[in-house]
């Protein structure tokens, strides 16, 4: 963990929390600034021509072909509401590492990178003291499974749902600066946490940064969609810890975060898991339930 970083920020809301501060005037226009600019995006999108991104390349190659060719999205009505709660996270957090004294050498800076013949484009969260950071609000159980004590860098990296690790090489290498992890925000409790990237991270950057150059290429060549997940039967142990079926199918776990996801899956149903002995069974995707009940 980055104790600098935490123990800045721990000590100036600390202090906020029992004494109160005077904000620069500067920092709480800056905040009033992006929030403004979070309610223009999300309310009124661009109708912009699709293009890739660097937030997207490290996605699963049959997502990104979706979105290039235009394909209607599954998205929750609540959507709306996690976006902007991600961008007021996000703009909260710039203005109390700023106020608590942290190195913030620049943020929100459009970039460019060359990947061969093409070029792609992003917008990077923050810079702190050489290194580029991604700014994340996490459910309780992404703060401790996925960038906490339980997860890590390792972790996201085995299950790169959202291509995270792809983005933040992407990022650091068009200012040929370290990338330095996600800053982590508890968007339920407000905890911080700090998940680093390795130190020595020649063969990773060099491992992601050519995945994004094989996805980019593969999307401006214009090729075809093509699944790239199967779903897989279900089981569940019986009282004798026997492993049985249940007849089901389940999604593999990455589509069921996927937009696009009833394209490939027009049937598919969230259902509690079938023959979980948990007390509040976790619910998952099905491409085929049948049995409800073990």
């Amino acid at each position: 963990m980055n104790n600098a970083i935490i123990h800045r920020v721990q000590g100036f809301l600390s202090k906020v929390s029992k004494e109160g501060v005077e904000l620069d005037p500067k920092l709480v226009k800056e905040f009033r600034d992006a929030c403004e600019a979070s309610i223009h995006k999300q309310f009124s999108p661009s109708a912009d021509k699709w293009r890739p991104r660097m937030s997207s390349l490290g996605r699963p190659l049959c997502q990104q072909k979706m979105e290039r060719d235009g394909a209607d999205k599954d998205i929750e009505y609540n959507a709306i509401l996690r976006f902007i709660f991600g961008d007021l996270v996000e703009a909260i957090s710039v203005l109390i590492l700023k106020s608590a004294g942290v190195n913030v050498e620049g943020e929100q800076e459009r970039v460019k990178l060359k990947l061969g013949k093409n070029e792609v484009s992003g917008t990077l969260d923050i810079v702190i003291d050489g290194k580029v950071w991604d700014i994340k609000s996490a459910s309780p159980y992404a703060f401790e499974h996925k960038f906490g004590e339980m997860g890590g860098y390792n972790k996201i990296k085995e299950d790169d749902t959202f291509g995270y690790i792809t983005q933040g090489y992407l990022y650091s290498e068009s200012k040929n600066k370290e990338f330095g992890g996600w800053i982590v925000i508890n968007k339920a409790s407000g905890e911080w946490n700090v998940c680093e990237a390795p130190v020595v991270q020649d063969e990773d950057r060099k491992e992601f940064l050519q995945l994004a150059k094989n996805n980019l290429n593969a999307l401006l060549k214009g090729e075809k969609f093509k699944r790239c997940f199967s779903d897989t039967t279900e089981t569940y142990k019986d009282d004798n810890k026997n492993e049985k079926k249940t007849g089901n199918r389940l999604l593999p776990s990455i589509c069921g975060f996927c937009d696009f996801k009833r394209k490939c899956w027009p049937d598919a149903i969230l259902h509690k898991k079938i023959g979980s002995k948990a007390r509040y069974p976790r619910t998952v995707w099905y491409s085929k339930l049948v049995k409800r009940e073990v």
